[in-house]
């Protein structure tokens, strides 16, 4: 049988030496593998976040003042980007399941024109002066986001898991790709205030990120090819059909590359199960604890500086600045944190230490005077607890799972993370408008993010999860 020059994943044809590649039998590829799901994490953050927090001080000055909703407005405010989150982690699970069976590329395409479309009717929905009408159009174009945000970080995490299972170690590309999707967290709050401040229009923000997003899905279509796996059956059935009983000859042939696939339908028992296995278990719930405070700083701190920005003027500037500079700050540490979880292999110490460190940087926002200086030092020890949680969870997850349900596993996770950035949206403005202060919100949820690190560190001690 002659083989092929090529192969319709767009790799050369398994059995083929490349420079610098890492096939099954052991070739590298390099870095430069990276390249496409990297890129398509950057733009599709930085689009998303460069309007998402103009979006919700959009929403803030809108209903508070334009509407005469006082600060009331803060449980609607916290009910629209709450239904946001939490579809966006929703859809993640049935798109997880999707893209294992059919590849991850078309999903991540559909994902950023989705959220290009969305991003664009934000323009037109600003110019509503009805409350009703402005209300259902917001919250109808915030899903439509959600949704598109669910579908490509589910298949951008698979893809990266399928890149770096052929590369050998988890750690380093996990903290590539996350640290790709938080440089999005880390420019984009910066960048969409920016823009909105010296143009003195929200439209301008919202047209930059959709053309981001669009950029993405190019980027996906010429840089991210499918890698095509070949199910144990079809290696059985290729055997019989050329007579060849030499592993190296199959490999050779086949068109794709060996290995587990998806064969199973969509089902919505697969997010229980997934709770069933232990150590994969403890990794959601601490997703759902750490995505709670997460979504407390990165949504409300910026909310609360632009609420402050009449006694600091200055923070009509720099409120998206501080989820900016926290965001930053996970950026810079999560490649060397991948790096020590593959030399040393531990993750639930980085976890603890995250959750606790996580619950002091929030007490700085209360608990002294507001001021750029201590919004800045809170910014960073956040960022820094956030690098901690996210590269121990992702790697948990990823070492604990394989290429036939690595995607569901991830999807889940998703959804339990933005589960709980929906938890905290809603809560935390449920509690602003329930006292008519930020400060309230900011102590129930450092108190809350101190108890969950305490208990997990005893169920470590306990278990001994490494």
């Amino acid at each position: 049988m002659t083989s092929t020059t090529g192969t319709p994943n767009g790799f050369p044809p398994s059995g083929t030496q490349t420079a610098g590649a890492k096939n099954p039998r052991g070739h590298r590829r390099g870095l430069s593998s990276f390249f496409g799901v990297g890129a398509v994490g950057l733009l599709t953050y930085i689009g998303e976040y460069a309007s998402y927090i103009v979006v919700l001080a959009f929403l803030s000055d809108k209903l508070t003042v334009s509407f005469g909703l006082g600060t009331s407005g803060y449980a609607l405010i916290g009910t629209i980007s709450g239904a946001y989150l939490v579809l966006s982690g929703l859809i993640a699970i049935p798109i997880g399941h999707l893209s294992d069976k059919y590849g991850r590329r078309r999903f991540t395409i559909i994902g950023c024109v989705l959220a290009a479309a969305a991003l664009l009717s934000l323009t037109v929905i600003d110019q509503i002066s009805d409350l009703v009408v402005f209300s259902i159009g917001m919250a109808a174009a915030l899903v439509a986001l959600g949704s598109a945000h669910g579908i490509y970080t589910a298949s951008t995490l698979a893809y990266t898991g399928d890149l770096a299972e052929r590369e050998g170690g988890m750690g380093k590309p996990f903290g590539l790709i996350e640290g790709a999707e938080f440089a999005g967290y880390a420019f984009g709050p910066a960048l969409g205030t920016t823009i909105g401040y010296y143009l003195g229009s929200r439209a301008g923000v919202f047209e930059t990120s959709a053309y981001m997003l669009l950029a993405a899905a190019a980027i996906a279509f010429l840089f991210m090819p499918e890698i095509v796996r070949v199910s144990t059956e079809a290696v059985v059935s290729h055997v019989h059909a050329e007579e060849k009983t030499g592993h190296d000859a199959i490999l050779e042939d086949l068109p794709g590359e060996v290995g587990d696939i998806h064969v199973h339908s969509v089902s919505w028992s697969d997010f229980f199960a997934a709770f069933k296995i232990p150590i994969i278990g403890v990794a959601l719930l601490t997703t759902f604890v750490g995505s709670i405070g997460f979504s407390g700083f990165f949504y409300y701190v910026p909310l609360y500086a632009n609420f402050l920005r009449a006694s600091i003027p200055i923070f009509a500037l720099l409120y998206g600045y501080f989820a900016s500079i926290m965001a930053a700050t996970a950026v810079i540490l999560m490649v060397p944190l991948g790096h020590l979880e593959d030399k040393g292999k531990r993750r639930m110490p980085y976890l603890v230490a995250g959750l606790i460190l996580s619950a002091l940087a929030l007490g700085l926002v209360f608990f002294f005077a507001p001021g750029a200086p201590t919004f800045v030092i809170a910014s960073v020890a956040f960022g820094g607890s956030i690098a901690m949680v996210r590269i121990s969870q992702l790697v948990i997850l990823a070492e604990n799972s394989s290429t036939s349900n690595r995607a569901a596993i991830m999807g889940t996770n998703h959804a339990v993370e933005h589960a709980g950035y929906g938890v905290a949206s809603f809560i935390i403005g449920l509690a602003i408008a329930a006292t008519g202060s930020f400060i309230r919100g900011f102590q129930i949820l450092s108190l809350a993010l101190a108890l969950a690190g305490i208990a997990f560190y005893i169920y470590a001690r306990r278990k001994k999860v490494r």
